[in-house]
């Protein structure tokens, strides 16, 4: 189970890694520019803003798929139960018609 746990989280830190990475690749790009900086500026925000919905695209996919592998583990979970509780059940049937 500990490992689920680990790869679910995964996409989290994916996520924030990347967000820390275009931040910093943002003030470097400012601070090294060759170019004036008013067109370093209008050029940064146009990549912020593609930046921006790449980020809106992932963060809806990792939704989207960890809601599904959510609703899969809860099936096979419910799956699980009703086995061992039918399971149970017949073992407990058996043993009270040998008495």
């Amino acid at each position: 189970m500990a490992k689920n746990q680990g790869k679910q989280g995964g996409g989290s830190g994916f996520f924030w890694g990347l967000m820390l990475g275009i931040v910093t690749g943002v003030v470097l790009a400012v601070l090294f520019a060759p170019k004036p900086g008013e067109e370093t500026r209008k050029q940064l925000a146009v990549r912020g803003v593609v930046l921006r919905d790449r980020g809106k695209e992932r963060y809806t996919e990792l939704s989207t798929q960890f809601r599904e592998r959510y609703g899969d583990a809860l099936e096979q979970g419910r799956e699980a139960y009703v086995r061992a509780k039918d399971q149970i059940l017949s073992q407990y049937s058996q043993a009270k018609s040998a008495e």
